[in-house]
């Protein structure tokens, strides 16, 4: 319990460092300004699209572990993978969202295959990702410097290929045995078996593309909210490096990454600097909002374990 406090600890005054000198940089009250004038239908907009991102990524987590021989109905999942969401809003939990749903999916089977399940969902959705950024990257050259652009391709691509990479190491035979090579086996064998004819995998890839395009329609209303009138394919280039960034586990929930890259992406294209603070703090609000639905889910579950059974 006290490594855990220390880890919050720490992961939370990286946040509030990062974030005051991001504040001292800029104009705070012109920031002010542009949030208390966004346009509540939009935010609530921008809420309602990221509840639906997460259905549809519980959606898509559910036919994975369905792969591995899980046997739930759709509602386990849908509420598991919100309870998860919910969790991953900077809460002091010692095993997070993730460890969530690896949780209740291991009293269904193996948990092993439970992480896996998980982890396996996480490299989807991130190879989706990749995938929308390249190719909207490829098809907006004029959006950033060269200097940006390039060096962000090689990085995409990197990633793109190390996923890939995952999917044939079951083929090597040194990944047959051992403590951690034979994780990585038997990881790679799950991860065929999930992923085992193109079907599947066009399925997959297909709704990890409605998950990110909801999940960016949020942030392109967010930022209409507060007066960033950029096109659609602005946001599609530029939040998904912001997303990769905040998968770094150096601060609580990605507070303070998030407004740093988000400043340093916009300022590219000459974008107000409070503005895209505000944005970016509403981001995280509106991801906290949409994530709400898994603190009902969780405090009902918790509520009926309480309940004593009539023998």
């Amino acid at each position: 319990m006290s490594k855990t406090l220390l880890t919050y600890g720490i992961k939370l005054a990286v946040a509030g460092l990062l974030l005051v000198l991001i504040i001292r940089g800029v104009d705070f009250s012109s920031t002010a300004v542009a949030l208390k004038t966004a346009s509540p239908a939009l935010l609530l907009g921008a809420v309602l699209f990221q509840i639906v991102c997460t259905s549809v990524a519980a959606c898509r987590w559910r036919l994975i572990m369905e792969r591995l021989g899980f046997s739930a109905p759709p509602w386990f999942y849908l509420k598991s993978f919100f309870k998860g969401m919910f969790f991953n809003q900077g809460l002091p939990s010692s095993i997070g969202g993730d460890g969530i749903r690896i949780l209740d999916c291991a009293r269904l089977g193996s948990a092993e295959d439970a992480f896996f399940g998980v982890f396996i969902d996480r490299i989807i959705g991130l190879a989706g990702l990749l995938l929308l950024n390249i190719g909207t990257l490829a098809a907006n050259h004029h959006l950033l410097p060269p200097e940006v652009e390039y060096p962000l391709m090689l990085i995409l691509s990197a990633l793109t290929a190390g996923l890939l990479l995952l999917f044939f190491l079951r083929k090597f035979s040194f990944f047959a045995a051992g403590r951690y090579l034979g994780f990585l086996g038997r990881l790679s064998e799950r991860y065929f078996q999930v992923y085992s004819s193109l079907p599947l995998i066009s399925l997959q890839l297909g709704l990890s593309l409605i998950v990110h395009l909801l999940s960016m329609c949020s942030f392109f209303l967010a930022g209409q909210a507060v007066g960033l009138n950029y096109s659609f394919q602005v946001y599609l280039a530029l939040v998904p490096p912001v997303i990769l960034l905040t998968i770094l586990p150096i601060s609580l929930a990605g507070w303070g990454v998030r407004e740093g890259a988000m400043i340093h992406f916009f300022l590219l294209i000459q974008a107000s600097k409070e503005k895209v603070l505000a944005f970016s703090l509403l981001c995280g609000l509106i991801s906290l909002a949409s994530a709400l639905p898994g603190l009902f889910f969780y405090l009902t579950q918790k509520k009926a374990a309480q309940v004593p059974h009539e023998s």
